[in-house]
């Protein structure tokens, strides 16, 4: 009898990890959603009918110690993360899903997840101001109550999804083994407060917004241009555009978005609020987190400033990669091979290429 039981019970787990992994295999790169009922945020406020979008990419391994997740950037949507993860090699490629199960995640006011744009209990302006920190604990709740996840392999992410790494390595101090904000920050500077600033300024000085309560998307031309004046540093939209080119780039940029302009600026407040520190000293910050980091930073950055990611490095000792590329936060439009060649050693492990 105990032998014939211990063959159930290996048949058991057989069939329930075949069931994970047809299950992770049946979903690659499909949206879905995640229902949470209601999310409580830091303020006190919560969002009603919270839901989080997500996709999946690879397999589970039967530990389930092979996830990676990957927030999204600054109106950016878990389908633009498609090109991060692929089983075939490309200098656009961060996660090789033949080895890590990765796992996109939306951020509020993305469109996707919950947002000021799809809330029919909490529409527009209605809907409660979030924090860097309330994305990553819905987010948190996806992985533990619909994916059962206890811990992941690495979180990657770029831009605001870098900062949300740097929140998830504080706020879980022991989820994340391996941390890889690429352009993110622990923390925003006055210059990062000032330049998000300017964009919510100049969206909500478009006559079509309306505070918010706008019936058609405004066209937000302003904002859009103050958009693409700090995103790249000045010798990449020299090379980039030529003078003749010009006048129709620049309609392509005065374009509107794809982005609803609530949206847009729920999350460059988020962004307003990016401190994991608190009040309290980097270092002992730095060292409250069991994850070990890979800092990734663009040196002429102007949308994120890299000092204080490159002083969270130096507190641990950490790896870091300074990228010289002239399109600076467009990190991956002009110096992806070098990025994409560090992630995919860090991840696996192996030594990092000399700078």
């Amino acid at each position: 009898m105990p032998a014939r039981s211990s063959r159930w019970r290996l048949l058991l787990l057989a069939l329930a990890w075949s069931g994970v992994s047809r299950f992770a295999h049946g979903q690659e790169g499909r949206q879905q959603i995640a229902d949470l009922g209601t999310c409580t945020l830091e303020s006190g406020q919560v969002v009603l009918d919270c839901h989080i979008g997500y996709r999946t990419f690879g397999s589970l391994n039967p530990g389930k110690s092979n996830a990676v997740l990957m927030p999204t950037w600054l109106n950016g949507r878990s389908d633009d993360l498609r090109s991060l993860f692929g089983s075939t090699a490309s200098p656009q490629r961060l996660v090789d899903t033949s080895r890590f199960f990765g796992v996109a995640l939306d951020a509020f006011g993305d469109g996707v997840s919950s947002s000021p744009s799809n809330s029919t209990r909490q529409p527009g302006p209605h809907f409660p101001n979030f924090t860097i920190e309330d994305m990553v604990h819905a987010q948190y709740r996806v992985l533990t109550e619909v994916l059962h996840l206890t811990h992941v392999h690495a979180a990657i992410g770029l831009s605001m999804g870098g900062h949300q790494v740097f929140a998830w390595t504080v706020l879980y101090p022991h989820f994340v083994d391996l941390a890889i904000p690429i352009v993110g920050s622990p923390q925003v500077t006055p210059y990062d407060l000032l330049s998000k600033q300017t964009v919510i300024d100049a969206i909500e000085a478009d006559p079509a917004y309306e505070h918010g309560h706008y019936q058609t998307e405004p066209p937000l031309t302003l904002a859009n241009e103050v958009g693409a004046l700090i995103v790249a540093a000045p010798p990449f939209r020299n090379a980039d555009t030529t003078r003749q080119q010009f006048p129709a780039w620049l309609a392509t940029i005065q374009a509107p978005q794809r982005q609803d302009a609530n949206d847009r600026v729920w999350q460059l407040r988020a962004i307003l609020t990016q401190d994991v520190l608190h009040g309290r000293p980097l270092p002992d910050v730095a060292h409250s987190t069991s994850a070990r980091f890979l800092v990734i930073v663009a040196a002429q950055d102007r949308m994120v400033v890299p000092e204080p990611a490159l002083a969270w490095a130096q507190a641990l000792s950490a790896p870091t990669y300074i990228s010289p590329g002239a399109c600076a936060h467009l990190i991956l439009n002009c110096d992806a091979a070098n990025v994409s060649q560090r992630v995919a050693a860090f991840l696996s492990d192996q030594s990092l290429p000399a700078h």
